[in-house]
C-alpha cells in the first residue's frame, strides 16, 4: 500500500503553502504553481480573464522576455511545461530531470511574478483564443457539453465556458488584465505543491527565496451558485455533421458533500469505463455507437452527472432510449454486489497506479489543498471507497437521477425534438 506520510506541508510568511514529497526511487520532480483563479471567481464581465492570463504568462517575463525564451528553458533539458484554467483554479507545473530543479523554479517563479503584459502580445493572444473559442464551436463532441452547461446552468460561472466568448475576450483590456493578476497571483491563493527526487529543507528555502516578492494578498473566494433551470430540458443544435454528438445532464454532488464517493462508485458502473454498463450494452451489445460514457465534476458548492456519446442520426433515438432505461433501472435498484467490489478494486488500483508519477503526485497534492484546505491521504480516500454500501449508491442514483435536474443537448443533422422528448423520462 502506497504511504503518503513522506509528504510535508508549510506556510511561508505571508501565507504562501508549501508542500513538499521527496519520492527518492525518482530520477524527476514535478513542481506545480496553483492559484486560486479560475471561471468560478469571475462574472459575466470578466469571464476568461484567468484563461487570458494563463496564456499571457508564457509570452513573455523580466528574465525571460520572448515565448521562445520560457519554453527553451524547460524543453531544452528534456522538461514539460504547461499550464491549464480550470473552476476554481488557475495551475503551472514544470516536470525536469531532478538535476534541473532550480532552474524550473526559477522559470516558474519568473513567470508567475514578473509578466511583461506586452500590449502588442495581448492583442496577438485575444486572436489566439478567439480561435480557440471559434475551434470548440467547430467541433460539436466538445460544444455540445459547453451547450449542456449553458442550458443546464444559464448565464453563471457553472454555465459558461472557462475560456469565456469572443464578447468578453474582446472586451479585456490591459488594465483589467493586470488588475486582475495583481489581485489574484498573490501568497494567501497560491500553492506550490512539489514531488520527485528533492531534499525538503533545501526546496523550501528555494520556493521562499523565489517567491518573495509575491504579495500577501487574500484568498479568494468562487462566486455563490445559483440554482441550476428546471427540467426536463432538451436544446438542440443543427449541424451538417455526419454524426450526432449528444449529452445527458443531471446536478450532482459538491465537493466534500458526504455522497461524492457512492457518487464515484455509481457513474463508474454506469458509464465511467469500458466495464460500464452504458459501455457494454451500447457500444458492445448494440453495437449503436463508437463513443459512449459518462463523467461526474465536483465544484465548491454544486456538481454534475453527464453521460455523453456520439451516434448515427438513425440511431440516436435508439441510444437514448437505452441509456434512459439504463439510469432507470440504476435509480430503481442500484447496483449489485458484485459490481460493488469490482469498482472498489479498480479505483483503488487507479489511485495507486496514478501515483507512479511525479507530476500526478504534485497535482493530486495541490490541488487538493487549494480544494479542500488540506491533502487527502490516499489511505483515507481508499478507505472511504470500501466503505460505500449497495444502499449507499442506490440513495445517490435517487438523488441525482430526477427528472427536474434532467436536461439534454444534441448537435447533429435533422434532430426532431417530438421523437427524442418523449424518451426523457424517469418513471
Amino acid at each position: 500500500m502506497y504511504n503518503g506520510s513522506m509528504l510535508q506541508t508549510f506556510t511561508l510568511p505571508g501565507g504562501l503553502r508549501v508542500l513538499v514529497e521527496p519520492l527518492p526511487h525518482t530520477h524527476s520532480v514535478s513542481i506545480g504553481c496553483f492559484v486560486g483563479a479560475g471561471a468560478g471567481h469571475e462574472d459575466r464581465s470578466h469571464s476568461g480573464i484567468a484563461h487570458f492570463i494563463e496564456h499571457m504568462l508564457f509570452k513573455g517575463s523580466v528574465g525571460r522576455p520572448t515565448p521562445k525564451q520560457i519554453s527553451d528553458a524547460i524543453e531544452g533539458v528534456g522538461g514539460i511545461l504547461d499550464a491549464y484554467t480550470s473552476f476554481e483554479y488557475t495551475t503551472y507545473y514544470a516536470k525536469v530531470a531532478d538535476l534541473h530543479f532550480d532552474r524550473a523554479l526559477d522559470v516558474l517563479a519568473d513567470m508567475l511574478l514578473r509578466p511583461r503584459f506586452d500590449p502588442r502580445d495581448i492583442e496577438k493572444e485575444r486572436r489566439v483564443i478567439t480561435e480557440e473559442l471559434r475551434q470548440t464551436a467547430d467541433t460539436p463532441s466538445e460544444l455540445v457539453h459547453l451547450l449542456l452547461d449553458r442550458h443546464m446552468w444559464g448565464d453563471q460561472p457553472l454555465g459558461r465556458d472557462i475560456a469565456g466568448d469572443e464578447e468578453t475576450v474582446a472586451a479585456f483590456t490591459r488594465e483589467q488584465i493586470i488588475g486582475h493578476w495583481r489581485a489574484y497571483y498573490t501568497k494567501r491563493n497560491t500553492v506550490i505543491s512539489v514531488a520527485g527526487n528533492v531534499d525538503v529543507e533545501r526546496t523550501v528555502e528555494a520556493i521562499g527565496r523565489a517567491f518573495d516578492e509575491m504579495p500577501e494578498g487574500c484568498a479568494m473566494l468562487c462566486l455563490p451558485s445559483g440554482p441550476h433551470n428546471p427540467g426536463p430540458g432538451l436544446v438542440l443544435c443543427e449541424d451538417d455533421n455526419e454524426q450526432v454528438s449528444f449529452c445527458i445532464g443531471f446536478p450532482g454532488v459538491a465537493l466534500g458533500d458526504p455522497d461524492r464517493w457512492p457518487m464515484l462508485v455509481f457513474d463508474t458502473v454506469i458509464g465511467g469505463s469500458m466495464s460500464s454498463r452504458l459501455f457494454q450494452e451500447i457500444r458492445e451489445e448494440r453495437g449503436l455507437a463508437y463513443n459512449v460514457g459518462s463523467y461526474s465534476r465536483e465544484h465548491h458548492d454544486a456538481g454534475k452527472w453527464v453521460v455523453y456519446g456520439g451516434v448515427d442520426p438513425d440511431k440516436l433515438a435508439e441510444c437514448v432510449e437505452t441509456i434512459m432505461v439504463e439510469l432507470r433501472r440504476g435509480r430503481a435498484e442500484g447496483i449489485t454486489a458484485e459490481e460493488l467490489a469490482q469498482v472498489k478494486e479498480q479505483v483503488k488500483g487507479g489511485i495507486l497506479l496514478s501515483l507512479e508519477d511525479t507530476w500526478a503526485v504534485a497535482s493530486r497534492n495541490g490541488s487538493h489543498e487549494l480544494r479542500y484546505g488540506r491533502v487527502i491521504p490516499v489511505e483515507q480516500v481508499v478507505a472511504e471507497v470500501e466503505a460505500v454500501r449497495q444502499e449507499d449508491v442506490l440513495r445517490v442514483a435517487r438523488r441525482v437521477l430526477r427528472e427536474d435536474g434532467l436536461h439534454m443537448a444534441v448537435i447533429g443533422p435533422s434532430v426532431e425534438e417530438g421523437e427524442l422528448r418523449p424518451l426523457l423520462r424517469l418513471e
